[in-house]
């Protein structure tokens, strides 16, 4: 009888982290000076990509939070975006991860381009020097129109 019900509250135990676990999402964030569109958990760093711009301007930073094997902070390096029939290699820079010690990459996009990736398909695939990661792309498009209206205005 013990083992029985020891079994059965590891058994609860061993499932509440994943009961507990917040699921990712698209979400824009505005500021005096611009935006941000995110893809992570809400109202915490934990993130897989975001795409931050300056009002007015039509270039958009990409942070790429997924790390890159290979690569030192500050070598060049690139981020390849691909929604459905859309792809998009962006050159930009690794950059260390004070966080986790992983090293990620950003780099530059138009905001066509990003807005053309977030309506490209069902998911976005992220990748960068030896890795790969798959989001899904609901409710991005709808985050988007936020993002860039924010971006836009002067």
């Amino acid at each position: 009888m013990y083992r029985k019900v020891l079994a059965l509250a590891l058994l609860a135990a061993s499932a509440m982290p994943a009961a507990a676990q917040v699921k990712m999402q698209w979400a824009s964030s505005n500021s005096d000076t611009g935006a941000t569109l995110t893809f992570g958990v809400p109202e915490t760093d934990e993130a897989i990509i975001s795409f931050t711009c300056d009002k007015g301007k039509d270039m958009v930073l990409v942070s790429s939070y997924i790390g890159s094997k290979g690569l030192k902070a500050e070598e060049a390096a690139r981020i390849v975006l691909s929604a459905g029939k859309v792809k998009k290699e962006l050159a930009g820079r690794a950059v260390a991860n004070e966080e986790n010690g992983a090293v990620d990459v950003e780099a530059g996009a138009k905001m066509a381009d990003v807005k053309a990736l977030l309506a490209g398909g069902k998911l976005l695939t992220v990748e960068t020097k030896g890795v790969k990661q798959q989001v899904a792309l609901a409710g991005a498009p709808e985050a988007f129109g936020g993002f860039e209206s924010a971006c836009k205005t002067n």
